[in-house]
């Protein structure tokens, strides 16, 4: 089987574990998927995709620290890139769920921070949430983790959904292979 489709479908299959709430598993096959496109000739592209299903798992499973080093890494990373349009608006994204992270440990000043350098690069209604969040937090509410989850619901801020899932070509990775 080609490597270029391969990855895709045991991503597909970590993809299906994080629905049902497998994120060890899932961790597991987004991991291996991503080891699988660092010699391909759309690598970055996937390492963006592959990345925010890492992330996602990780928020969903309680690793909020993990989270918030990742987003960390990898906005330092984005910087060393040209600042287009598109740079600045994926480091806003991930600014945004570092943001997220930290009102869910609770840690409102990091969030309220990062929101606001988010929305002094990008300008108000560039990115709903983080102007919500940010309202809700310049105004001094504490935010709880239902009103955070209910707020990604409302903004499909979850892009592992079950109707982006295409389980006919997913693949499970044999229990041996274990990229961590």
């Amino acid at each position: 089987m080609e490597q270029n489709i391969l990855h895709y479908r045991i991503a597909e299959r970590g993809k299906m574990h994080a629905l049902d709430k497998n994120h060890k598993e899932a961790l597991r096959h987004y991991k291996e998927a991503l080891k699988l496109t660092q010699k391909q000739k759309d690598s970055e592209l996937f390492f963006q995709h592959y990345s925010q299903c890492i992330m996602e798992s990780l928020e969903l499973s309680g690793a909020h620290d993990e989270v918030i080093s990742f987003c960390e890494n990898y906005r330092n990373f984005l910087q060393e890139k040209e600042q287009d349009i598109l740079v600045r608006k994926h480091n806003a994204f991930v600014g945004e769920r570092q943001a997220i992270q930290h009102i869910l440990i609770e840690e409102q000043e990091e969030a309220k921070e990062l929101l606001l350098r988010i929305q002094k690069d990008l300008g108000r209604g560039k990115q709903p949430m983080t102007d919500e969040l940010l309202n809700w937090l310049v105004r001094g509410y504490r935010i709880k983790a239902d009103q955070v989850r209910r707020l990604q619901q409302k903004h499909n801020y979850f892009i592992v959904r079950k109707e982006s899932v295409n389980p006919k070509i997913a693949m499970d990775l044999p229990e041996g292979i274990s990229p961590f």
